[in-house]
């Protein structure tokens, strides 16, 4: 072999040496380009491939591995946005089972009260309890259709609180109770500014058939107040109109078994329940006043029933009004008694004979504008002078009004003949 044989087969040699050394250089720099480029995807790093016109099994690689990434990355923020729901879902799951718990507790405690003054005290301690209110109040609806304020509970405020609110008005309590909606701080933007000073918050109490009322809580967080909590005000709201209808019809039953349908004073039932329980409370002196229409029969016999019917009624409230003390019955047809505790017989007497001058002077007039004269005779009896028993005393305030009959009827007779008037 030649010499310069020899040196193109050198040259030969060393040219693939090096170019497999460049080989396996740029391998390894491939390789730790790879490492390099898995660091910082570990590492959280935002790292994108680079486009360098190297497609080989590095590119390859680094393609594949950037992709798992990515589908991590949106597993992991699925996975995360998944947990933040269920421990939304987990809070809002606990408060409404603490509401449902809270209601239940509700339901029992005024679903069973039947005093409607009683079952709005507790409502406003239910309120200030459970909405941390500092102020609560309830307003119902009268017969005038007005609102009036019916209890109130909380810190004393500086701003007075309106005692009558007409339903017609534009108050914002009004308008909360004939458009049956609540009305917030935060709800309304040009209309309750008298709600935006205290921070209130207005809920109708809406019945069966109209709105009852309203119920008023003063919250200096209530612009933080969420629809959750406005909505289990409304379930309060309701369980509350419900358990009001509820004593208002018992309020109503119950006069309806004491009072008198036609007159509306207390029926004779209620009469002698009451005497039992004055004289079980040992009184020092009672009187009891018995009076009984004139002629009644010939008022309805002239004049018609109906007639007779606006007498009884009439003469039932004039006697009414005058009483301060005491209560007064219908005992039957045309009669009434007037119970006095703690009222002496000079004073009784007194009574009397003003109820009988008030009576003669009165004007009934028929539907016919006819003057019906009325007077009325009563029998007065007291306790202990007369007896010791409430059963012998009607007895002989009886006696003293048959006397006053037989006597020429429109007079005042008494039981004790030791007695002079």
């Amino acid at each position: 072999m030649s010499y310069s044989e020899l040196i193109l087969l050198l040259v030969i040699f060393f040219l693939i040496v090096l170019r497999v050394f460049i080989r396996k250089q740029s391998s390894l720099n491939r390789v730790n380009e790879l490492r390099s480029f898995l660091k910082q995807i570990i590492d959280g790093q935002s790292v994108e491939i680079k486009v360098d016109g190297k497609m080989d099994e590095v590119t390859e690689v680094k393609s594949l591995f950037l992709d798992l990434h990515r589908k991590m990355e949106n597993a992991r923020k699925d996975l995360e946005e998944n947990y933040h729901k269920l421990q939304l879902s987990n809070l809002t799951l606990e408060e409404k089972y603490a509401q449902a718990y809270t209601l239940q507790l509700i339901q029992e405690e005024i679903g069973r009260e039947l005093d409607s003054n009683q079952l709005l005290k507790k409502t406003l301690d239910i309120l200030l309890g459970v909405f941390g209110s500092r102020r609560c109040m309830i307003y119902m609806v009268d017969e005038n259709q007005n609102l009036v304020l019916k209890e109130v509970s909380g810190v004393i405020a500086s701003n007075p609180l309106p005692a009558i609110i007409p339903l017609n008005s534009d108050h914002i309590y009004a308008r909360s109770c004939n458009e049956r909606r609540v009305f917030t701080d935060y709800n309304e933007k040009d209309v309750n500014e008298q709600i935006k000073q205290v921070g209130s918050i207005v809920v109708p109490l809406n019945g069966r058939h109209s709105c009852l009322g309203i119920m008023v809580m003063e919250n200096d967080m209530a612009r933080l107040t969420n629809q959750d909590l406005m909505d289990f005000a409304r379930l309060i709201a309701q369980e509350l109109s419900l358990s009001m209808e509820n004593a208002y019809l018992y309020d109503k039953m119950r006069k309806m078994a004491i009072h008198d349908g036609l007159t509306g004073v207390y029926n004779r039932m209620y009469l002698m329940n009451y005497m039992v329980d004055i004289f079980e409370k040992k009184p020092q002196q009672v009187s009891v006043i018995i009076f009984d229409l004139d002629h009644f029969k010939m008022v309805n016999d002239k004049f018609g029933h109906l007639a007779g019917d606006m007498v009884l009624k009439t003469t039932a409230a004039i006697v009414q009004k005058m009483l301060q003390n005491g209560i007064l019955a219908r005992y039957g047809g045309e009669e009434f008694v007037m119970v006095l505790p703690e009222v002496d017989p000079e004073l009784a007497y007194f009574i009397a004979e003003k109820i009988r001058c008030a009576i003669e002077e009165h004007e009934f007039i028929s539907e016919d504008g006819v003057r019906i004269p009325v007077t009325l005779s009563a029998g007065l009896a007291s306790y202990p002078i007369d007896s010791d028993s409430y059963e012998v005393l009607l007895q002989l305030a009886d006696e003293a009004l048959y006397e006053a009959k037989n006597s020429g009827r429109n007079r005042v007779c008494v039981a004790s003949s030791k007695s002079n008037y």
